[in-house]
């Protein structure tokens, strides 16, 4: 299935918030595409969740039982550091 057909189930500020939901969402066995809003230069990194349309109030059933705050999706993203790349 092409993921143009995908239905956005969140929005989220930032690439890394994106990511946790994600995963969480590929644990539980749905497939996700994190897709940045249009305009990145401007929107500041937010991104959309994007899910195939028969996993969609799946996804959002999900999401909705296991909402965090900001605060505590940056903390999840954050709490491995990144790569050192020197």
């Amino acid at each position: 299935m092409a993921t143009d057909d995908w239905i956005v189930v969140a929005e989220y500020p930032n690439l890394s918030s994106a990511e946790v939901a994600s995963g969480l969402l590929s644990g539980l066995g749905v497939r996700s595409e994190i897709v940045p809003v249009a305009d990145s230069l401007t929107s500041g990194g937010e991104c959309y969740l994007s899910v195939p349309p028969d996993m969609a109030d799946e996804a959002k059933r999900i999401l909705a039982e296991t909402a965090v705050s900001e605060d505590e999706l940056t903390e999840l993203a954050l709490r491995e550091p990144p790569p050192d790349d020197a």
